[in-house]
């Protein structure tokens, strides 16, 4: 099992990506702003607007990732990891805000039209902060999955947003200063609030995911993989297995039939070997809950243990584990229905 040290050393690599991101799209919007005084662009102002939410949101998952860190007490007896869940929500929600404030800026001036100027100087501003944004967010990113931080993740996902938009924005930019056109710059900061809204739903969706508990197929296959590769013959049938995810932990919990003569002592050492092997084989901290049922003769059919000196009858096949057989419900201690290989 991971060490306290461990799990400090994640945290507070996790709480410098965010400080990061904090720190960097401060300096980011800076730019952005000067360019919208150079030049009056409203679609440079849009790309503005949004870097404020970036710098909001990535403020908020600071405060989440600080949060989610504190351990569990009686009031929180799972932890404050799923507050990282709210932070990406927050942020969802704020980049749809943004989105209609753009649209609700530019659409009069799409028809009005509007003059913009200094182009050069607007360019640039934009270029350099488009490129500190692009390695903003392959860093945010990677750290994400590296630390398993949804808050930082979604953080990453949504200056990567602002990537994209900030490209077409250059290019657009270009073209404003090549035509001339009036209608030109607000019909871009229209496009680029569209842009703007599709982000904010796909992280809220996301989001709305996590929060329903809808177990990440990667982590649940993992999680299976992994119980049916270090099964042991003892371990005669895991079943009713439950999981969920709580910032960078993982917990779970399945109930098990095993050998009725084992002693306390043989199920504390199976129940600490499953839960060492899944901690390394998911690379994250695990809390498991494992419930132990008594085995009867009904699952010596399938019991693989040798010298069993309960054992009633012979093995006759081999018990499938996978995700569909670990998280069925079985009763106990008759079974009314044995899920068997041939």
């Amino acid at each position: 099992m991971r060490t306290a040290a461990e799990q400090q050393a994640t945290y507070r690599l996790r709480l410098r990506a965010s400080v990061v991101s904090i720190v960097v799209g401060f300096l980011v919007c800076l730019l952005k702003f000067a360019g919208f005084l150079t030049t009056g662009s409203y679609a440079i102002l849009s790309d503005a607007l949004e870097s404020i939410i970036n710098v909001a949101a990535a403020s908020f998952a600071a405060y989440c990732i600080v949060q989610g860190a504190r351990k569990a007490d009686f009031d929180h007896p799972y932890g404050r990891g799923r507050l990282e869940y709210f932070s990406a929500s927050l942020e969802g929600a704020l980049i749809l805000l943004a989105g209609v404030i753009i649209l609700n800026e530019s659409i009069p001036k799409l028809f009005a039209g509007n003059v913009v100027g200094r182009m050069d100087l607007g360019l640039m501003f934009t270029g350099v902060g488009t490129v500190a944004n692009g390695i903003l967010a392959a860093f945010l990113i990677r750290s994400g999955k590296k630390h398993h931080s949804m808050a930082l993740e979604a953080d990453g996902h949504h200056v990567w947003s602002d990537v994209v938009s900030s490209i077409g924005l250059f290019v657009g930019l270009v073209l404003v200063a090549i035509s001339k056109l009036p209608w030109l710059d607000p019909l871009l900061a229209c496009i680029m609030a569209l842009w703007i809204l599709w982000s904010g739903f796909r992280i809220l969706r996301q989001s709305f995911f996590q929060l329903m508990d809808r177990a990440s197929p990667d982590v649940v296959t993992k999680v299976t993989s992994a119980i049916a590769e270090l099964r042991k013959p003892e371990m005669i049938h895991p079943h009713r297995m439950r999981l969920r995810e709580s910032g960078p932990y993982v917990l779970v919990d399945f109930h098990m039939i095993v050998p009725r003569f084992f002693t306390v002592r043989q199920l504390h050492d199976l129940e600490e070997h499953i839960h060492r092997n899944l901690e390394s084989i998911l690379d994250r901290p695990v809390d498991l809950m494992l419930h132990n049922d008594p085995c009867t003769s009904n699952n010596c059919g399938y019991c693989s243990m040798k010298n069993c000196r309960v054992r009633k009858k012979k093995q006759t096949s081999q018990l499938k584990l996978d995700p569909q057989h670990l998280l069925e419900d079985i009763s106990h201690p008759v079974h009314t229905r044995d899920r068997r290989g041939d």
